[in-house]
């Protein structure tokens, strides 16, 4: 019996030479196959995960009779145009979209009459019936969760939430091995659940928008997806789950992954997004993790500190008071940790969005800041029509949004991002003004290109951190000629182009490499590529708060060479204070005493790296969410009675 071709797509872009494994559609065949009508049917041809040339895609391809898409922001586009494409070529072939960016109802089979089938929600399980409706042995009209053509109408069944996880692992079944051999230039990163699921149901997500209770995969099947990730040498393993931590079975999952790191040296680093409500057991995973050198920073998750946006987005937050005594925890700890907001949602103006950096710049948060441009999602509650309505919820499109992706090639099918610019409670002008001062906080606090300065004027002059990074924007947007004020100039001039159609969220540089870069690393790349003449313009301003003489001269040399660069730093001063006694005690949020004290001060980069596009890889994007754009262990400090 000749079997029936089915080729999977769920292309993404690469990282540099790092590519992620195809985990959504591997899930979707290896519990399809474990049916038997499916696999003494069916012939699995491809798993798709790189964006190849749509020609060449189908001039390949072997009769295909079921193709499988995977979709979301970052390959929507792409699919469309290579099912399009498939559907000329093979019209009889049936095409099946699914995934997050299948909006609700069946409106993008009337968009897209090459599509044949839409699934919603999750997938493995109407997948698998849709393939054995293919062979005549279930009707489409008894499936759930799908929208579909009959007799010239448009059909979506009933939904169905499913209670179950019993699926097969696509890593344990085989669907990857070949990947390794087959690619050999390539790194991959491993995605894995230990569960399934969200309690929450935030309208800027589409992942509580499911419904779904937890769901529990099995102890035994995810040891051994992660003694399969140590076999093949995976370096990086991210956890898909929408609240690690929430379970106390998920301590002991770290455990296990910290003894195969210790015996196999794999993985090397471990990443996911800790559960919403910060507890004890999630201090003590990222505790472990650091003890390790596996942490890529704890999740301090808040998303907005407006009351009233929050509301709006079915958000519930700790207390600006329990989030500061987790701060205190974790810098006690010297643990990392990144908190994320979202730009735009309803509700937030530019005084709530600037009093809320300014809490949380006072709660302690002085390693990483991660403001996100709300993103329009079409399976949220955001994405609903009445909501849109009710907030006055106004979006702008603009090609892909995704920082650190490789370099588009000539001729590719661009991705787009739609990014809310206006709502009932901010405008336009208001959207590029809230943009413009989180850049300047990111690249200059939590980057700590002036960070020094704005602790020592907030610990000893009481001066808000907010009234300090708001001052400097307007000192930097008053000279567009300076190193920082061109790029800022630029940095606006994007914004308002993205308004007008244009505009971009990211840029490429060639100098710092093959990968996008977000505003506020692209300029701080830019600023370091000229630091001594970025410090030299910005004295000025500096000076302007009246610091006295001679601290000036100490916090100066201190701030300048703190910052790693290109071809290392070597530094030794005679300080008059105790600087870095004062600043360590502040960041591990102890009340740092500024005394007047000599001391002999040493800065030597011991490691240090020799061209842009290591610096900007290792230091920018791998080391920001660890604040490694600075010399946190490369200092050495002697009394002046020690030389």
């Amino acid at each position: 019996m000749e079997l029936k071709n089915l080729y999977m797509i769920q292309p993404n872009f690469l990282y540099g030479k790092t590519a992620h494994l195809p985990y959504a559609c591997g899930t979707l065949v290896a519990y399809a196959f474990s049916d038997e009508d499916i696999s003494t049917n069916y012939k699995l041809k491809k798993i798709q995960f790189l964006r190849e040339p749509v020609e060449s895609c189908v001039t390949q391809a072997e009769d295909p009779f079921v193709l499988g898409f995977s979709t979301y922001v970052w390959n929507f586009e792409y699919n469309k145009a290579l099912a399009k494409r498939f559907k000329e070529v093979y019209p009889s072939c049936l095409i099946v979209f699914g995934g997050h960016h299948v909006p609700p109802g069946n409106i993008l089979l009337e968009q897209c009459p090459f599509i044949d089938i839409l699934i919603h929600g999750e997938g493995e399980e109407p997948f698998r019936r849709v393939l054995l409706s293919r062979l005549g042995k279930v009707n489409l009209n008894d499936i759930s969760n799908i929208s579909f053509r009959k007799d010239g109408a448009l059909i979506t069944t009933p939904t169905e939430v499913y209670t179950h996880c019993d699926y097969p692992s696509p890593y344990l079944e085989g669907y990857f091995d070949s990947f390794f051999t087959d690619y050999p230039d390539l790194n991959f990163e491993l995605i894995f659940e230990t569960n399934r699921g969200c309690p929450y149901n935030c309208a800027f997500c589409d992942w509580g928008n499911l419904k779904s209770k937890i769901r529990l995969f099995p102890l035994d099947r995810i040891y051994r997806e992660l003694d399969w990730a140590c076999k093949h040498r995976i370096e990086f393993i991210a956890c898909a789950d929408a609240n690690f931590g929430i379970l106390d079975r998920d301590e002991v999952i770290i455990d296990h992954i910290i003894q195969l790191k210790n015996k196999t040296g794999y993985p090397q680093k471990f990443q996911t997004s800790y559960a919403k409500n910060n507890s004890d057991r999630i201090f003590r995973i990222g505790k472990k993790l650091h003890d390790n050198s596996m942490n890529k920073g704890v999740t301090l998750s808040l998303q907005t500190l407006s009351e009233d946006a929050a509301a709006k987005v079915g958000r519930t937050n700790v207390s600006i008071k329990h989030y500061t005594e987790l701060m205190r925890l974790y810098n006690a700890e010297d643990i990392p940790t990144y908190t994320e907001l979202i730009l735009g949602l309803p509700g937030e103006n530019y005084t709530s969005f600037a009093n809320g950096l300014d809490d949380l710049l006072n709660a302690g948060q002085h390693h990483s800041v991660y403001v996100h441009n709300c993103e329009w999602l079409p399976c949220s509650v955001m994405g609903e029509p009445d909501y849109i309505k009710q907030h006055k919820v106004e979006t702008t499109l603009v090609p892909l949004n995704q920082p650190h992706m490789g370099h588009p090639k000539r001729g590719e099918i661009q991705e787009y991002s739609r990014i809310v610019t206006s709502t009932y409670s901010m405008d336009n002008l208001m959207w590029i003004d809230m943009n413009m001062l989180s850049y300047t906080v990111q690249c200059f606090h939590h980057m700590n290109l002036l960070q020094f300065f704005a602790l020592y004027l907030h610990a000893v002059q009481g001066l808000s951190y907010i009234e300090f990074y708001e001052r400097l924007l307007n000192y930097i947007m008053e000279r567009p000629d300076t190193v920082s004020g061109k790029i800022f100039k630029e940095i606006r001039s994007n914004l308002e182009n993205i308004l007008r159609g244009q505009g971009n969220l990211i840029v490429f540089a060639e100098d710092f490499g093959d990968v996008s870069w977000p505003f506020e690393e692209y300029a701080f790349l830019c600023i370091v590529r000229e630091l001594e003449k970025f410090y030299d313009e910005t004295e000025p301003f500096l000076r302007s708060f009246g610091i006295p003489e001679d601290l000036m001269e100490d916090l100066l040399f201190y701030q300048r060479n703190m910052i790693k660069r290109p071809g290392g730093v070597f530094a030794q001063k005679e300080l008059r204070y105790n600087l870095h006694e004062f600043f360590t005690d502040i960041f591990k949020s102890r009340e740092g005493k500024l005394l007047k004290i000599s001391n002999f001060l040493t800065i030597e980069d011991r490691e240090p790296l020799d061209n842009w596009p290591d610096y900007a890889r290792i230091v920018v994007w791998y080391g920001k969410k660890e604040s490694k754009n600075i010399y946190t262990d490369s200092v050495d400090v002697k009394g002046v009675a020690d030389e």
